[in-house]
């Protein structure tokens, strides 16, 4: 066995072959169970070579001091700097430092072509194979015959590939592909190709072949290989519509740091129509992400001077950024503005389709650690898409300080059993400034009408909480007060008898208060019937009750409501505030008694797995509440309100409420209207009470168990800029991608609510809403979803997709069958995400917009 040698030898030139085992052998021949593990080490050495060589071989290792040469026989490995090869035979020539591998024959093939143990090169993370390669250790250039490699999720093989540089390679006869199958579904073809790792692949010409067949050729193709965001063009798609001929999304993708990226697209239509849009997008990791993009075209409809003829201008921008500044602060912005328009003429997303406002929102929140003390700046805009109506709050700034034990002097919440009445007296504190301003359409004259408002609100509840034996007594006291600069005043106008408005700006304070006391406990109530596996059934009673006392702050010595008589003699009373952002001061005393029951029924069963743990359920909640007013005249009671919700097992949610009126409705003569008069239905009709509301929620959600599955769409790695949550509206049809994993799955849900507080006049609605997905065969896949309005009997915005994995490739079909928005979308198209751009759609709306 010859050891490594040592120090900075110099390369073997001796004029024999070196013996190892053996004087009349020319080979180093171990029992082939072991591995013969050298190091040769190169320091200055003649042949360039400045690193440590690693090599290992099962067979032999031969040393030839008369030729400088070396050969590894039987599972040669060799190790140099970030280079490693294996293959069954490896030479290496020490006069020219160039090593060559090749295969052996394979004695098991009885054609006698086959090869085992054929090259299998990694340099610099790149794998290469072949069926001979050869590598220059000192110039890093090499060859590959019938080589094959793949570079960021593509293979690439040819009839010989040359490294000319440390990352450029020339392939003859190159093929190009992200199938990974040993006969590909598809590939791309050139005589010659440029491959520059981490960049780019550059063929003259290129021709597409799918199962072995030229579809299309190009005179040049580039390619890219690396991973990550990178500039190019975007492909743009192209057809017919009542627009047209139109290429739409042509454009540029522009890469512009690690840190920012830009893009820019234009859709074009024959009849004149055009749309251009762009986005610009930031994000640093851990800091803030965000983006600004806009859009801006014009949409022609008709021959131009036909009385049918039309033009619209659209425009959208949108402005969206998030950012955590510290611990205790952070950045939220969501805003667009929009014309009424724009969604309806570009968009086929239900989402967008189906929006009757546009809300957008920018908040930073701000807390003080180690203090109860946190404010939020808010700054938000409505935009109505059908009216042009909007609402801007410009800002809102509050200011909120929880609640606080000012009489605790340093007592910690462990030490509450050792405290006195007056340190369970807690208060709290909220602060709100509110500038609104907003556009509202006139009805009566068609023009948007602009007023401003603003205001200032305090909130102070104070409250204590001692405990008396098994019940929690509660009294508190709320206080409000309103800031404004104006009010109005109201007078009938002798000449017509209308009612005339003035405004007067001035600054009014508006004070006002309640307070009461409030009184609940918890009573259980248990029983185990020991049957069918029920180990018991839990009630859990939440009664409270509470007394609320409020002035009336219409009476004129509190200065903030006014009267005024109408043209029938009626004296009319109306609120100094009413018109402002936080309203005025309530009317009426109130001197109420209130009453809640709380329910929650539970079951517990016995385990029939090998944990050994119960299996608990919640059967039903349930809520009952009402309220009596001693202060009133008449109609002393409120509605009883009942609420409830529960589950069977994992199969279906229900939840629902109602209101119970206890007064009788009197109708008017000859009318359908009337009105709740004093009288109790008990007594007038012998039942306790009449039904004015009712709503109920049926669902359920089924699917099938979660399998591992390698069908379905190809998910690329996203990049920072791609991990921003999704902000803003989210609707119900929001397109998702087809998850294979679970082979079946079915959501349902009813809906019906019904409103009679008129008992003559019954207002309802009713709808079936449905999404179905499931596997027909392991590679496709149909969901469906619909809404069905059980009253109008009308399907809403039914959607059925296909989808079909095609290894490879996938093919998808969107189809909208009926409604405004019909429309169907059919692509097949390539799965690697580097290659999205090689697709074939066809596409119609009703709309005409495609």
């Amino acid at each position: 066995m010859l050891y490594a040698q040592q120090g900075p030898p110099t390369v073997p030139s001796a004029s024999d072959t070196i013996q190892a085992k053996s004087t009349d052998t020319l080979r180093v021949a171990p029992d082939t169970t072991t591995v013969s593990r050298d190091t040769l080490t190169m320091f200055r050495s003649r042949s360039g070579i400045d690193s440590t060589i690693t090599y290992t071989a099962t067979d032999s290792v031969v040393y030839s001091l008369r030729d400088r040469m070396m050969h590894l026989f039987g599972n040669g490995d060799i190790k140099y700097r970030e280079l490693g090869l294996k293959a069954a035979q490896i030479d290496i020539d020490w006069n020219t430092t160039i090593l060559t591998a090749q295969g052996v024959p394979d004695s098991t093939d009885t054609t006698g072509t086959g090869f085992k143990g054929l090259p299998d090169l990694v340099d610099g993370g790149e794998a290469y194979k072949g069926t001979r390669v050869s590598y220059n250790f000192q110039t890093k250039k090499g060859k590959i015959n019938l080589g094959e490699t793949e570079i960021a999720d593509g293979f690439y093989s040819g009839e010989a590939l040359k490294k000319v540089d440390t990352d450029v390679l020339f392939v003859r006869g190159g093929k190009y592909t992200t199938c990974d199958l040993e006969h590909p579904h598809y590939y791309f073809g050139s005589p010659e190709m440029k491959i520059v790792v981490k960049d780019q692949v550059v063929a003259r010409p290129v021709y597409l072949y799918i199962s072995d067949v030229p579809v299309f050729a190009l005179p040049f193709g580039v390619f890219p290989n690396k991973s990550g965001r990178r500039s190019g063009v975007i492909a743009p798609s192209y057809g017919e519509s009542s627009r047209g001929r139109y290429l739409n999304h042509l454009g540029y993708y522009w890469a512009m740091t690690d840190y920012t990226d830009w893009s820019l697209t234009g859709d074009g239509y024959t009849n004149g129509s055009w749309v251009l849009h762009s986005t610009f997008r930031y994000a640093l990791r851990y800091a803030f992400t965000g983006s600004v993009s806009g859009s801006f075209g014009r949409t022609f409809s008709g021959e131009r001077g036909d009385p049918s003829f039309s033009s619209q201008e659209l425009f959208n921008l949108r402005i969206g950024h998030h950012q955590e500044i510290d611990p205790t602060a952070r950045l939220d912005v969501d805003f667009t503005f929009t014309s009424g328009s724009y969604y309806t003429n570009t968009s086929f997303d239900f989402s967008d389709l189906l929006r009757q406002q546009i809300i957008s929102n920018a908040t930073l929140q701000k807390s003080w650690e180690g203090t109860p003390n946190s404010m939020t700046l808010n700054v938000s805009r409505i935009q109505d898409l059908q009216t042009g109506a909007t609402s801007e709050v410009l800002p809102s700034v509050s200011f909120s300080h929880s609640q606080s034990f000012p009489f605790r002097f340093g007592k910690t919440s462990a030490q509450t059993s050792t405290q006195t009445w007056y340190e369970l007296i807690g208060y709290s504190y909220t602060a709100q400034f509110r500038n609104e301003r907003s556009k509202t359409l006139n009805s009566l004259t068609g023009v948007l009408e602009r007023s401003d408002r603003r205001g200032l609100q305090h909130s102070v509840p104070i409250n204590a909480s001692p405990k008396i034996g098994y019940f929690n007594v509660t009294p508190f006291f709320n206080y409000t007060e309103k800031w404004y600069d104006r009010s109005i005043r109201r007078s009938i106008n002798p000449a017509d008898s209308t009612v005339t408005t003035t405004e007067v700006k001035e600054f009014n304070a508006v004070r006002y208060y309640d307070t009461g006391l409030s009184l609940s406990t918890k009573l259980y109530g248990i029983i185990q019937p020991g049957v069918l596996g029920i180990k018991g059934i839990r009630h859990q009673l939440t009664p409270s009750v509470s007394y609320t006392y409020q002035p009336d702050f219409s009476k004129p010595r509190f200065g903030y409501w006014g009267t005024y008589v109408d043209a029938s003699g009626n004296e009319i009373s109306y609120s100094f505030h009413e018109k402002e952002v936080f309203g005025g001061a309530p009317a009426g005393e109130r001197q109420a008694i209130g009453l809640r029951i709380g329910n929650i029924f539970e079951m517990k069963t016995e385990s029939k797995d090998t944990s050994g743990e119960d299996n608990k359920f919640q059967l039903l909640n349930l809520d009952v509440s009402t309220s009596y007013n001693f202060a009133r005249d008449t109609l002393k009671f409120d509605e009883i309100s009942l609420g409830y919700r529960t589950s069977i097992g994992q199969l279906l949610n229900i939840a629902g409420s109602s209101r119970f009126n206890l007064y009788k409705f009197e109708q008017f003569p000859n009318s359908t209207s009337g009105r709740r008069v004093n009288k109790f239905l008990l007594s007038e009709e012998g039942r306790l009470a009449q039904l004015t509301s009712f709503s109920i929620s049926l669902s359920t959600k089924l699917g099938g168990e979660k399998t591992k599955t390698k069908a379905g769409p190809a998910k690329s790695e996203a990049d920072s800029l791609e991990q921003q949550p999704k902000s803003g509206y989210i609707g119900l049809y929001d397109e998702t991608e087809p998850d294979f994993s679970i082979p079946w799955n079915l959501d349902l849900t009813w809906n019906f609510s019904q409103n009679q507080a008129n008992p003559f006049i019954k207002t309802k609605t009713s709808s079936l809403a449905a999404a179905l997905g499931f596997n027909v065969t392991e590679y496709w896949k149909i969901t469906a979803s619909a809404s069905y309005d059980l009253i109008k009997k009308d399907f809403a915005a039914p959607q059925i997709t296909l989808y079909r994995d095609l290894h490879c490739w996938e093919m998808n079909f969107t189809w909208v069958p009926s409604g405004q928005y019909q429309y169907y979308r059919f692509d097949i198209r390539l799965k690697a995400p580097q290659l999205q751009d090689v697709k074939v759609t066809k596409q119609a709306s009703g709309r005409g917009i495609i």
